[in-house]
Parts: C-alpha cells; structure tokens; sequence
C-alpha cells in the first residue's frame, strides 16, 4: 500500500509542476502580477468584464528562446511539449515540441517576399537585376519565404532569389528608371530565368515621371522547385538599346500562390 501511496506522490508533484492554472480575478488591472510572464493580459477598462483575452510571451530572438544551444534537452520534455513563444525579431510563433522549436505560425503573412534592387545601369539596354538581402519590415522588406537567407551578396548570388519550396509563384517588379529624356521611346520589360534558363519576357510602356524619371511595373508567374533559383534582368525592345540606369527605388515581391 505504502509503495502506491508513494508512486501516486510522485505522479501528482509532475503533474503539478507542468500546469499553469487559470484563475478568475475580479480586477486583472490591479491584481495581475507583473513579474508573471506565463501570459498578458489584454483588457479593456471601458467594459464591465474587464478581461478580454490574453498574449503570448515573447522573446527577441530565437537564440532567446529556452531550451536551445548548449541547453537542448537530451530526452524529450513531455510536460512541455506544445508550449508556444513569441519572438519578436522574426514575426513568428515558435512551438516547442518537448525537443526542439518549429515554426507554428507567422503574425506576418508567411508566403510574400519582397526586396529592394540595388542601383544598376544597363549595357546597351540590359542588365541583370541585383537583388538586395536587407530585412527591414519597418519599410515592408521581408523574406518569410527565405529567398535570400543565407545567400551570398557577392558575384552572381547578388542576382539571384533561391527556392525553398516546390510551387507555383508570383514574382511582381517595380522599376524604376533614370536616363536621357525622351531617349525611352521603345518599351522596356524584363526577362526571367530559373537555373540560368530563361523562361519568361515581358515588355511594358514605361510611365513617364518627368522626362528623365520612367516606371514600369511586370507581373511573372513561373513553377519552381526547391533547388533551382530565379535571375531578373531588364531588358529594351529591339533596336531600343539607350542605356538607361535603374534606381534603387525598385523592387522585387515574390508571393508563393501554390
């Protein structure tokens, strides 16, 4: 008897150690403790209820979150197995499986890309499109779909968009020109490659700013899979070769539809 008393003992301490207990607090405002950080309070002090939901704790990076590095679990953490986090720098809600930290899901929508081009000018008319790797979503600069992580800003990477994932995608371009006055009397475009093959060119009517300032915008939707990259260059219709210079207002936005 004294054995299953024992035995019981023991099962109770880790099922306690492992709750977080939800309790009914008249005024949260006053009565929540600030140094709790299992959850936020999220209240409304213009209704009577008072609470009206609660938040993920958060972290700023992913070296942040517990249980990482050198303090990875040998055996799996059942007890904490889909304990979720928020880390701010990324957008993303991680979730611990009791091993190791996976994406739940992104605050941010988790299926566009978008980039800013570098300054680049043509070569009787054309030029590829370098593609700049800076995250700044203040500015709505982002790559969810890792695009450019870990790529090379140096030589041919500095032009090209990497596939994580097979699927079908939208690639939208915004460019931006400066050149001679009224020397864009032809159209202008953009030609797409996948491995240096080239699969796609479209041409536009630019707008005309000011004379010198011009814009076009392109739309390509293109299958790829995960392995290959895609390259962008501009490009002139025939017999239109002005050389021209494409600002770094332009962008890239890559939105994965399948």
């Amino acid at each position: 008897m004294k054995k299953y008393l024992f035995g019981l003992s023991l099962l109770a301490i880790n099922i306690y150690s492992a709750q977080v207990n939800f309790t009914n607090i008249p005024n949260p405002d006053s009565n929540a403790n600030g140094n709790d950080q299992v959850m936020m309070y999220i209240t409304n002090t213009n209704e009577a209820t008072g609470v009206k939901g609660f938040g993920l704790s958060s972290v700023n990076t992913e070296t942040d979150l517990p249980y990482t590095g050198v303090n990875a679990p040998a055996t799996r953490i059942e007890e904490l197995r889909g304990m979720l986090l928020f880390v701010k720098s990324t957008g993303q809600v991680m979730v611990f499986d009791g091993l190791v930290w996976s994406k739940a899901f992104e605050i941010e929508s988790d299926n566009i890309s978008r980039f800013r081009l570098n300054t680049v000018s043509t070569t009787g008319g054309t030029a590829f499109l370098p593609i700049s790797n800076v995250i700044d979503k203040v500015n709505f600069l982002a790559d969810p779909l890792k695009l450019k992580t870990n790529v090379s800003t140096a030589g041919v990477n500095a032009n090209r968009l990497y596939i994580r994932q097979t699927g079908l995608y939208r690639v939208n371009l915004s460019l931006n020109f400066t050149g001679p006055a009224g020397s864009f009397s032809n159209r202008l475009g953009a030609s797409l490659y996948v491995n240096d093959s080239k699969r796609f060119q479209l041409l536009e009517d630019t707008v005309n700013f000011d004379g010198t300032n011009r814009k076009i915008n392109l739309d390509i939707s293109v299958y790829a899979v995960q392995g290959q990259y895609i390259t962008l260059e501009s490009i002139s219709e025939v017999s239109g070769t002005t050389d021209y210079t494409i600002t770094n207002d332009s962008y890239v936005t890559v939105e994965k539809v399948l």
